[in-house]
């Protein structure tokens, strides 16, 4: 039989798409309708470090119309960062380098799947790619493990499988599906500060090449 592939799945925003999105602008917006809909009073400061799933799910519980605002004020954030976004800066070489290495690649992202499938074809991406899972395609996001367990199974059988992101809520995701997190960027403080324990952490995507993934 042929040998299990290394399997590495890749976060979208800020690992390898440049996509600029306003994230503590975007959760100020959806805590002030939240506020202005009358929800149980909460601090913004907590309100702040949830991930954008809470706060609509906190709007639901108010009202279906209330979430749907929420999710139309989300997707119009995610275009305005994606529009003119570029690649990371080494990602289509890094991915590149994985792929002749025999690692199988994904892609993972709590962003629509019509702006991420256009975004990759723009950067020439797409086809560096074996599986790319949505919020379209998934129960519950990111940091819930149900993404990750979708990758897995469209994967098949992998050696060791892991996950590239640049938040917590990746290394989350990861952690509660059993693969390794390896985080990237320069939010490593406030990873560990949540209790995660990557298994490694790279600032430059270039390091992923360097990195002893079956150790």
């Amino acid at each position: 039989m042929p040998e299990r592939p290394t399997l590495v799945i890749f976060d979208f925003d800020n690992t390898l798409v440049d996509s600029r999105i306003d994230y503590t602008g975007l959760r100020t917006a959806l805590a002030d309708m939240l506020a202005e809909a009358g929800a149980p009073p909460e601090s913004r400061e907590a309100l702040l470090r949830l991930p954008l799933i809470e706060l609509v799910e906190r709007g639901a519980a108010l009202s279906p119309a209330l979430a749907g605002r929420m999710w139309t004020r989300i997707e119009a954030a995610e275009a305005d960062g994606l529009r003119g976004a570029g690649a990371m800066p080494y990602a289509r070489e890094v991915l590149a380098g994985l792929r002749q290495r025999g690692f199988r690649l994904a892609l993972l992202t709590n962003n629509a799947r019509a702006g991420t499938t256009a975004a990759l074809a723009a950067l020439d991406l797409a086809s560096l790619l074996d599986h790319a899972v949505t919020r379209d395609d998934v129960p519950r996001l990111k940091p819930d493990p149900s993404g990750v367990r979708l990758v897995l199974e469209q994967a098949g059988p992998v050696r060791a499988a892991y996950l590239v992101g640049d938040s917590w809520i990746d290394g989350r995701a990861a952690e509660a599906a059993g693969v390794r997190f390896v985080g990237f960027g320069p939010r490593r403080a406030d990873a560990e500060a949540r209790g995660l324990r990557p298994w490694a952490w790279v600032t430059d995507l270039r390091e992923l090449l360097d990195l002893a993934w079956e150790a």
